[in-house]
């Protein structure tokens, strides 16, 4: 897990700092549109899982032809444990006969691990009918016949199939897109035998080469393996990336990532504030859910600064809790001049799976701006402090020493990052101390949205009895910023 940690946080990092880039100018000599996404969550130490989802679309859509291809794989692990293994493939190819009809021919792959399919192939010709077809939106209908080869709970079989199918698509505005379809395959003679399948997702603009995915997907299989469930339910929410570049507008109202906002300052004057929300989810034969929530907020004026975040994570699997901690910081600085400055703050700390059931360390520190611009701050403070804690079951209250370094910076814009680094040792034993690093980066979709990627890494020298030292978590969602 480790190593797969040290190859991740960095690719995500550089994810979100490259959708701050200008926009790409998109090929137009290619009709072929191809977009991939990723998601992921990240817990390594004393709560281990890992999720991610990977997804790729290509489209060419002609005068007299449409193809249409995709990729998507969904992989949870919690402790060992699959919560989550599933791939699929599809394709489609429409032939249109007029503006509004058209005919064609598919297949699409399934295998799913946890739901016991081994493989399920479904091909299909079809009719279909544009009942929406503008810039704005589309709406089309089709139906045709079709043939289904499956291998499900250790059971071959084969049959004729029916395939009905709905699509839409809907401009939200000039940066965001909504689509959504809703496929019904049942055996021919025998309706109780079927497979629907519903998706809906948006797509938000950041760059001409990068849009944030949010997709979920449910699927309801009415003759599951033995033992088995008929439902599952996969959510996606990550960066999206378009080799050849989403086009820019045009005075029709196509999209555009144009922006006329100037950046922000990283330590403007009065109050700044966020609160961010991720979720992930797959439930049905998989069962689980990671739930995390920050919020970070700061005021300033020219002698006197407060700075106070927190942040929450929980997970479960099948009903048992794999993470739940909350950490929190509360801080409060007087200038002493335009660098130097004098301060008294206030850390939290809970976990359950590290049996930690509180650490409270009150500090007070000297400290220093060694950077302070339009762009970037980057400070340094040190002070004695008191650590209250109850780790395995034993209090235990001491006079400890603590020491911060803590940076932010906008990379552009539309793009922040927001750091630091806080050790805490105990004075009269040094062996015994923590050390908490936290990052987010936040790449802005509209002025008060934006996309965070969140990474926390944690080591307690002196854990409880049979705990790892180690704590990691990294996490993916939305932000608001008011």
């Amino acid at each position: 897990m480790q190593k797969n940690l040290t190859r991740i946080i960095p690719f995500l990092t550089s994810l979100s700092i490259a959708a701050a880039d200008t926009a790409a100018t998109p090929d137009k000599n290619n009709d072929w549109e191809v977009t991939g996404a990723a998601g992921l969550t990240l817990a390594d130490g004393n709560a281990q899982s890992l999720s991610y989802s990977l997804q790729l679309l290509a489209s060419r859509v002609t005068a007299t032809d449409e193809i249409y291809l995709g990729a998507d794989y969904f992989y949870g692990d919690d402790r060992g444990v699959e919560t989550s293994n599933s791939l699929r493939f599809n394709g489609q190819y429409n032939r249109l006969l007029s503006d509004r009809f058209y005919y064609g021919f598919l297949g699409s792959y399934l295998t799913d691990t946890v739901a016991d399919i081994d493989y399920r192939l479904d091909t299909s010709a079809l009719l279909g009918y544009y009942l929406l077809k503008s810039d704005k939106s589309s709406l089309s209908v089709e139906a045709g016949p079709g043939y289904t080869w499956e291998d499900q709970g250790g059971i071959s079989d084969t049959y004729a199939s029916l395939r009905l199918s709905e699509k839409f698509t809907y401009n939200l505005s000039a940066r965001s897109k909504f689509w959504q379809n809703l496929i019904f395959t049942p055996e021919v003679g025998d309706f109780s035998n079927s497979l629907l399948v519903g998706e809906a997702g948006i797509d938000t603009l950041l760059t001409g080469q990068w849009s944030l995915r949010t997709f979920v997907r449910h699927q309801v299989d009415s003759t599951p393996a033995l033992g088995r469930k008929e439902g599952d339910t996969s959510v996606l929410l990550g960066l999206a990336y378009s080799l050849s570049g989403f086009p820019e507008a045009a005075a029709a109202g196509r999209r555009s990532l144009k922006t006329e906002r100037a950046p922000a300052a990283v330590a403007a004057m009065g109050w700044t504030s966020s609160a961010a929300l991720g979720y992930s989810l797959a439930s049905g034969n998989a069962d689980s859910a990671v739930t995390t929530a920050m919020i970070d907020t700061a005021y300033r004026t020219p002698t006197d600064e407060f700075f106070a975040n927190a942040a929450a994570n929980y997970a479960q699997n099948n009903g048992a809790t794999s993470i739940q901690n909350i950490r929190a910081n509360l801080q409060y600085n007087h200038l002493l001049s335009s660098r130097y400055f004098a301060g008294a703050g206030m850390g939290y700390q809970k976990d359950q799976l590290a049996d930690l059931s509180y650490r409270f360390t009150p500090a007070a520190v000297l400290g220093t701006y060694l950077v302070k611009d339009e762009t970037s701050t980057l400070s340094v403070e040190a002070g004695p402090s008191v650590t209250l804690e109850k780790t395995g079951g034993v209090t235990d209250n001491f006079v400890s020493i603590q020491a911060a370094e803590r940076f932010t910076y906008a990379f552009s814009s539309r793009c922040t990052l927001n750091q630091n680094l806080i050790y805490n040792a105990e004075a009269a034993d040094t062996s015994n101390f923590i050390v908490t690093a936290t990052a987010f980066v936040d790449t802005d979709i509209t002025d008060s949205i934006a996309l965070r990627i969140a990474a926390t890494y944690i080591f307690d020298n002196t854990p409880a009895l049979g705990r790892e030292s180690h704590d990691t978590t990294l996490t993916s969602g939305l932000a608001v910023k008011f």
